[in-house]
């Protein structure tokens, strides 16, 4: 998918952009024959927390440009130079491809994997990786300059490093995870029978897994370091409620430690759904839906992006809060679908659910909801 950037910085004094249907289009020159050196360039900042397989293109063409090359990386914000830069924080930058050799009758096409130049500089992808294209000169075009078009980045989202679909042979207590790394999960009894008719109710999405049973899954540590202290992190999942709640503490989706000091999880109570985060000590966000025992399919996330931590139900923004103390790790004890903190069962069917070692998009949580 085509990444937009986020931030565009124009500097210098010659330097035209424009947004083509086929891509960014920049043309950069000394706007003044005098001889006199001008510094032109123009910086893209993307976020690209979420991405892999991302690669840089453009095609590019000179003007006669005589050329320059840049010091050794990494090399400061003010460096004069004719190539391609990036830089994590906008402070340290290091060239990824020189634009010192181009033709003056042809363009010269450039397919960049960001992910191998980004690696080997020792870099990672953040929310504010800036690209810059530089040009120095002392002359406009067609005596010096560059045109520089079809300026593109792409990527692929990260998918989720658990996904149980809950599609699943009902004959088995297997849970069959769909993303990459296949954990698989099993479901498990307090009494000892799996109970395997659970997961063949229908769902919103497929099959789903009746917590009614007193069936849940333990997903054992697959979601340790994901929670863990300044990790971006989104878990989403369908939930339909069944049957009377009471004042019980039913849990449909659980990391919550033996000590109750720090989690994330979903729960009912007397007929309210709730979703609690705790990072530490007195340290917790809360926000709950009235009538979460409707007997209706809803899609809920919760997710952390830097220090935001927010709240999704039905693609609404129910809970968004800023804060250093939300960057403080949640994980507790194992990621638990359908175990209440009294032993009993989650009064309801869950389906779908993902666990993502990043936050999504907006796009992404509206995606989630329609996805047959």
């Amino acid at each position: 998918m085509i990444i937009q950037p986020t931030h565009i910085t124009l500097s210098g004094p010659g330097v035209d952009l424009s947004n083509q249907p086929e891509g960014l289009s920049v043309q950069m020159s000394d706007p003044v024959q005098d001889f006199e050196y001008a510094r032109n360039a123009v910086t893209l900042t993307f976020d690209l927390s979420g991405y892999e397989h991302v690669r840089l293109s453009f095609k590019a063409l000179e003007y006669g440009d005589e050329p320059h090359a840049p010091p050794p990386g990494p090399f400061g914000d003010d460096v004069n130079f004719d190539g391609v830069a990036v830089s994590a924080d906008g402070v340290n930058w290091c060239e990824i491809q020189d634009l010192r050799n181009l033709r003056s009758d042809k363009f010269t096409a450039y397919d960049i994997d960001l992910d191998v130049a980004v690696a080997a500089l020792g870099l990672s992808y953040g929310s504010e990786l800036r690209i810059r294209f530089c040009q120095y000169d002392d002359n406009p075009a067609p005596m010096d300059g560059f045109s520089i078009q079809k300026i593109e980045v792409a990527g692929d989202l990260r998918p989720p490093i658990l996904h149980l679909t809950m599609n699943d042979n009902a004959a088995s207590p297997t849970v069959v995870d769909a993303s990459a790394g296949h954990h698989d999960q099993t479901l498990v009894d307090p009494g000892g029978n799996p109970n395997t008719d659970a997961h063949s109710v229908p769902g919103r999405v497929g099959t789903a897994l009746n917590l009614l049973s007193a069936t849940d899954i333990d997903c054992g540590t697959v979601a340790d370091g994901v929670l863990a202290e300044n990790r971006d992190f989104a878990i989403a999942f369908w939930w339909k409620s069944e049957g009377a709640h009471g004042t019980s503490y039913d849990f449909l989706v659980s990391n919550r430690s033996a000590d109750s000091t720090v989690g994330v999880y979903w729960y009912t109570y007397n007929g309210n759904l709730y979703c609690w985060i705790q990072r530490s000590g007195s340290f917790s966000h809360l926000h709950n839906w009235p009538g979460g025992d409707d007997g209706e399919w809803h899609h809920y996330v919760t997710q952390r992006r830097g220090t935001r931590i927010e709240i999704w139900r039905d693609g609404v923004l129910g809970l968004s809060d800023d804060g250093v103390a939300n960057s403080a790790r949640v994980i507790g004890a194992n990621l638990y679908i359908g175990r209440t903190c009294t032993g009993g069962a989650s009064a309801g069917a869950i389906d779908d659910l993902r666990v993502y070692d990043r936050a999504l998009l907006e796009s992404e949580i509206q995606g989630l909801r329609v996805t047959p």
